[in-house]
């Protein structure tokens, strides 16, 4: 792409284009307007234009584009270098006008050849990321609602008796639960659903579940999936004979996708609960 400042010669050399914003494909190398007061004309040493193409830096395309854009008007003749082989009936020519860099007083000026159709002017860039953390704030996801046979706070847990554990099932207590958020024409959509549960029974073993099933009224058997059964009373280890202290641990795995980008994010949320253990003594005498 060639570029010339407005006022230059028709029969001017072009300037040849040597960095491209990455946005728009608009060169970036910067044209002065016509020299005047301060250092508004000030190249680089080597006679090239200088601006902000020499001093952004990394990072600098990363910057929000302070340019403007217009039409030219008129528009330069067919045989003026800017075309660059294209035709008055292919595109138009713009006049880029972008602030001055540090140490020059004038606005930077160049002209741009864009095809029929293009808008100038970069969309806002949206980060998918960040959408993804606004669906994700806006999500309801709760720590177990935990159930348990003998119920938790109740003192009719005993030593070697099977105890069912499992939390109640929803949207908002195991999933899936969804949300999206939307910027720029960019949607992300994030899906929320409890992966595992660990239970901490408090005598220093864990075991791991899904949700679990809920207790059916007269069973005498053992958890299908999510069950324990202590060897220890609660009173022979817990000081002053208290309950054993239960913590129910759901991990709730977050997919999100959008903006053709994807990720995984993972929360984990606890409910706490207790449970009374004794032990069942039998006595037995003699002659009965």
């Amino acid at each position: 792409m060639s570029l010339a400042a407005p006022g230059t010669a028709a029969g001017a050399p072009p300037v040849e284009c040597q960095r491209t914003d990455p946005r728009t494909g608009i060169c970036v190398i910067w044209v002065p307007a016509p020299p005047g007061d301060g250092d508004g004309g000030r190249g680089g040493e080597d006679g090239s234009a200088a601006g902000p193409a020499d001093t952004g830096g990394e990072g600098a395309a990363e910057d929000p584009n302070p340019c403007t854009y217009e039409i030219a008007d008129p528009q330069p003749w067919a045989l003026d270098p800017v075309w660059a082989g294209q035709t008055p009936e292919s595109g138009t020519i713009w006049l880029m006008v972008c602030p001055p860099p540090a140490g020059f007083s004038r606005d930077w000026v160049a002209r741009i050849f864009l095809p029929n159709g293009a808008d100038p002017t970069p969309a806002t860039q949206v980060d998918p990321r960040m959408l993804a953390e606004q669906a994700i704030a806006s999500m309801v996801m709760h720590a177990p609602q935990i159930g348990m046979a003998p119920p938790p706070g109740s003192a009719s847990g005993l030593v070697g008796l099977p105890v069912w554990m499992w939390t109640e099932r929803g949207e908002h207590t195991t999933g899936p639960t969804r949300q999206s958020a939307s910027a720029g024409g960019v949607t992300v959509t994030a899906v929320g659903e409890v992966s595992r549960i660990v239970w901490d029974m408090g005598d220093g073993n864990t075991v791991i579940c899904g949700a679990g099933t809920p207790y059916p009224a007269g069973s005498d058997g053992e958890s299908p999936d999510c069950g324990y059964t202590y060897a220890t009373a609660s009173a022979n280890h817990v000081p002053g004979g208290g309950p054993w202290p239960i913590t129910a641990t759901s991990t709730w795995t977050i997919t999100w996708s959008g903006g053709g980008q994807s990720g995984t994010e993972v929360l984990e949320l606890s409910s706490d609960a207790e449970l009374s253990v004794g032990e069942l003594h039998v006595l037995n005498q003699d002659g009965t």
